[in-house]
C-alpha cells in the first residue's frame, strides 16, 4: 500500500510518465532540481502521513543511511532485518530525488541483486550519480573495483583519484585505505605528506582501525623525511 501511495505521489507531483516508468533500459529520466525538491517534498509529507496512520511504518532517514553505510551493514538491515520492504522508497529517493547515500546504496543493491532483479550496469551507474554528488562511500567502493578491475576495466590512476577524493572529504574510511595504497606503491611521492597529515589528524575509535593507523603511519615515516613527517603531524599543516 506504501509503495502505492508513494509512486501515485511522486507520478502526480513531479509529473512523471508512466512510460517513464515503463523503461527497462539502464538510462532513467532526469528531473530538474525544481521538480527533485517538489518529489522531495510529496515525499516527506506521504511519509508523515503514514507515520500519523500507521506506526509501524518506519522507512530509513539519511542518518540512519549513512550510519549503516559506514559500518557495513546496510544490506544486513536492508535484506535481512527489514525483509526489503523498504526497497521501493531507497528507490524512489536513488532514482527521482538522486539523494547520494540512497544512490550509493540501490546501485549495490542492484549490482548484488539484493531485494532486486540484479542489474550491473544500472547499479554502476547509480554508484557514478552518487560519486558525482560527492558521496565518499561510493568513491571507495568503485576506487576497489577500479583498482581489481572488478565489473570495470582496471584502471589504477582513475582507483587513485577516487580514493584520494574520498580522503579528502573527511572520510575516516577512505584515510585509510588512502595511506595503503601509498604504502603499497600506489599513487606519487608528492601525495605522501597530505595523506600522512590526515592520517594522523584522524580519531579512530575501533581498536583495529587505531591499530592499521597506527601501522600506516609507522611505514609512511619512512618514506618521508623527517622534517616533512614533523610538518605533516603540526596542527597548521592543512585542513584536516
Amino acid at each position: 500500500m506504501l509503495k502505492q501511495v508513494m509512486g501515485a505521489t511522486l507520478a502526480l507531483l513531479v509529473g512523471v510518465s508512466s512510460c517513464a516508468f515503463a523503461s527497462v533500459s539502464s538510462t532513467y529520466d532526469r528531473v530538474t532540481d525544481a521538480q527533485a525538491l517538489v518529489a522531495r517534498k510529496a515525499i516527506e509529507s506521504t511519509l508523515e502521513k503514514y507515520k500519523d496512520d500507521n506506526t509501524s511504518v518506519n522507512v530509513y532517514t539519511v542518518d540512519e543511511l549513512n550510519t549503516y553505510v559506514e559500518t557495513g551493514v546496510y544490506m544486513q538491515v536492508i535484506h535481512d532485518r527489514d525483509k526489503c520492504q523498504f526497497t521501493p522508497d531507497i528507490e524512489d529517493r536513488a532514482r527521482i530525488v538522486g539523494m547520494p547515500a540512497f544512490e550509493f546504496v540501490w546501485g549495490d543493491m542492484l549490482i548484488n541483486g539484493v531485494c532486486v532483479k540484479q542489474d550491473v550496469e544500472l547499479g554502476l551507474d547509480y554508484l557514478n550519480k552518487s560519486v558525482s554528488h560527492g558521496y565518499a562511500p561510493a568513491m571507495i567502493k568503485l576506487s576497489d573495483f577500479y583498482e581489481r578491475g572488478f565489473l570495470v576495466s582496471r584502471d589504477r590512476h582513475r582507483a587513485i583519484s577516487l580514493m584520494r577524493a574520498a580522503a579528502s572529504l573527511g572520510s575516516h574510511t577512505a584515510r585509510l585505505q588512502w595511506a595503503d595504497m601509498l604504502v603499497r606503491g600506489l599513487g606519487a611521492p608528492a601525495y605522501y605528506e597530505e595523506a600522512f597529515s590526515w592520517l594522523y589528524h584522524t580519531i579512530y575509535f575501533s581498536e583495529y582501525e587505531r591499530a592499521k593507523s597506527q601501522y600506516l603511519q609507522k611505514q609512511m615515516k619512512k618514506m618521508m623525511p623527517a622534517n616533512i613527517v614533523a610538518r605533516a603531524m603540526s596542527d597548521n599543516f592543512s585542513d584536516y
